[in-house]
């Protein structure tokens, strides 16, 4: 005879009882976010949520996908359902007048280093470092993003903050490599007197115009003569004693700052790159003091090893 239950007001006669276990399954419902997804190639994740959706779906706008080193980053961070995010921000130290200490200040993340420059020339005559903070292997300085702050910091002409809500014992490998260049082409040049650049901390000597007469001869101060002009690299203002005629432009390179980092879970190395190179090979000094390349290291070793087992190139074939 079968219990009955009593529920609501219903009444109900279980004869069998069956006991199920199991986990449910997550399935996600399509709605009009999968729709819109598709016409940014963006496919939504098992189980991810609308407002995570929504998000990645956002982030094409943001950080575009290509065939670039930041577009793959970009690309294949937000379909592993990751965000590329800021990490830190370093910003140029000034002196007592308010003017940035560093000459023609530029800083490089690289594969394996953060390097900043005191005086960094677009010409390639002038290479002045001002501190370089090894990040790639365990026991380098700037490993960690907390310590790599502190190496920033540490400079004569550069600190560096950390985001909020950024992790300090995050991997300093974890930010994505480039630099504070910025070439502008073509920037136009006013009708008056003051021209006001699309860029900022102008490189010394690195202005090219397309007018000479009227930037003939570079001055401090104010112009007082046919041809004369002056440059406030820092904040990219140039001054003029003639007035330009028609449409006239110049070229040159700027530096951003301050500058933002960003951070991912995703990292692409290549083996052209030296500085990747540098960190999978022991080394030795030749009779000359040039330092090379000797015998790939322990991790070098199980990279080439897996790249050549894949590609089958010399190897087991």
């Amino acid at each position: 005879m079968g219990n009955n239950i009593k529920f609501q007001g219903f009444s109900f006669c279980i004869t069998a009882p069956t006991q199920y276990i199991g986990t449910p399954t997550s399935k996600n419902i399509v709605s009009h976010f999968d729709l819109i997804a598709d016409l940014v190639s963006v496919q939504r994740l098992s189980g991810e949520s609308l407002i995570d959706f929504k998000q990645r779906i956002m982030d094409v706008a943001v950080h575009q996908g290509g065939g670039t080193y930041n577009g793959a980053i970009n690309g294949i961070t937000r379909a592993l359902g990751y965000s590329r995010n800021r990490a830190l921000t370093i910003s140029l130290k000034l002196n007592s007048g308010g003017i940035p200490i560093a000459r023609n200040p530029r800083v490089d993340i690289l594969a394996n280093a953060v390097i900043l420059y005191s005086d960094y020339r677009a010409d390639g005559t002038t290479r002045t470092i001002d501190t370089t903070i090894r990040t790639y292997q365990i026991d380098d300085t700037g490993y960690f993003l907390d310590d790599l702050i502190v190496a920033i910091n540490a400079s004569s002409c550069f600190s560096a903050t950390i985001e909020s809500g950024v992790r300090p014992n995050m991997h300093s490998t974890n930010l994505i490599m480039g630099n504070t260049d910025l070439f502008i082409q073509g920037d136009p040049i006013a009708t008056d007197s003051l021209t006001r650049l699309s860029g900022e901390h102008v490189v010394e000597d690195s202005l090219v115009f397309e007018e000479t007469d009227v930037f003939k001869t570079l001055v401090i101060g104010t112009p007082s003569s046919e041809g004369e002009y002056s440059v406030d690299r820092v904040n990219g203002e140039i001054i003029t004693y003639n007035v330009s005629q028609g449409d006239l432009a110049v070229s040159y390179h700027g530096s951003i700052f301050p500058f933002n980092v960003d951070y991912s879970p995703i990292k692409i190395y290549t083996l052209q790159d030296d500085n990747f190179q540098y960190d999978l090979f022991q080394h030795e000094t030749l009779e000359s003091g040039e330092e090379v390349n000797s015998l790939p290291n322990t991790e070098g070793s199980e990279i080439y090893h897996q790249l050549f087992k894949e590609t089958k190139t010399f190897w087991g074939e």
